[in-house]
């Protein structure tokens, strides 16, 4: 009789468990009330936004980032997330919004962690401390900029040819510690800066670059690389008028983030038990095809 309780008892538990388990993310749960939480969380950001598919996709998408990081060995836990949680408080540059989220939340500290700063934190770490500065993820354009400097310094004259082969396109720019980075003009035309560092050229970056070619003779190709934060930029001084620098810039992107990604997550196993909810998420939400839908 026992046996037969504790057998009720387990069976009432899976049942249970069941009925409020929405979806599966990697080794993440996602719960009925997981959904409601996030919703009320993507309606103070984006109102009338508190559709559950939307609760859903901002889940998948949190939880696809924190099984990355810990497939790629980087610590995820409760202590990681507590100190996430105090760096949101301490570095929040909207205390208005924050406020809101958490008396959404209310008395849910649990939920806050798992629906919002967990999200919050995997997006964040993911992108910046492991993306945009690991050397390994960017070794080959790294390379390819290398290369290029090794080339364009062998052959004098060479920069633009050797860009266009590559596919890649020069900038002409002017720099100067008091206009910041101006594209050059000729003839009246002004030429496409589309060599501009991925951050918008201004006096501190202009400042950076002369620092790094004040040295070079006109013509000259600076030996080193300079990294931005989307990709690694070679130059060539053309001429120094005064205070003014007229150089060439190429700049050879970083690996694209979406791509790198997908290349993992979309291995990563999603289980979503509410049909219905399913099908809103594929209809709506265009990465959704990515995913390894079990």
């Amino acid at each position: 009789m026992r046996r037969f309780i504790l057998i009720l008892t387990a069976l009432a538990l899976v049942i249970g468990c069941k009925k409020n388990y929405v979806a599966q993310v990697g080794t993440i749960q996602i719960t009925e009330e997981d959904l409601l939480q996030r919703a009320k969380v993507s309606e103070i950001y984006y109102p009338k936004s508190g559709q559950r598919y939307v609760a859903l996709a901002q889940l998948i998408q949190g939880y696809l980032d924190e099984e990355v990081l810990k497939q790629l060995g980087y610590k995820v836990d409760d202590s990681v997330w507590e100190a996430e949680s105090r760096r949101i408080d301490e570095n929040t540059k909207a205390p208005d919004v924050l406020k809101k989220i958490k008396d959404a939340y209310g008395l849910n500290k649990s939920g806050y962690i798992k629906t919002f700063v967990r999200v919050v934190y995997a997006e964040r770490y993911l992108y910046n401390e492991v993306f945009l500065k690991s050397s390994e993820i960017h070794k080959e354009k790294r390379e390819q900029a290398e290369n290029f400097i090794r080339e364009a310094s062998a052959v004098p004259g060479s920069f633009k040819s050797l860009a266009e082969k590559q596919s890649l396109k020069v900038a002409t720019l002017l720099v100067s510690e008091k206009e910041g980075i101006q594209p050059y003009e000729d003839s009246g035309k002004k030429l496409e800066p589309a060599g501009r560092p991925p951050e918008p050229g201004g006096i501190e970056q202009a400042k950076f670059i002369i620092s790094k070619i004040k040295d070079l003779k006109d013509g000259q190709v600076l030996p080193e690389i300079i990294e931005w934060q989307e990709g690694f930029q070679v130059l060539r001084l053309v001429k120094k008028d005064g205070e003014v620098y007229t150089i060439e810039s190429v700049s050879v992107p970083k690996i694209d983030y979406d791509v790198w990604f997908w290349g993992y997550a979309s291995k990563i196993p999603v289980r979503i038990n509410d049909p219905a909810l399913k099908s809103e998420l594929l209809k709506n939400v265009g990465w959704a095809s990515k995913l390894k839908i079990e």
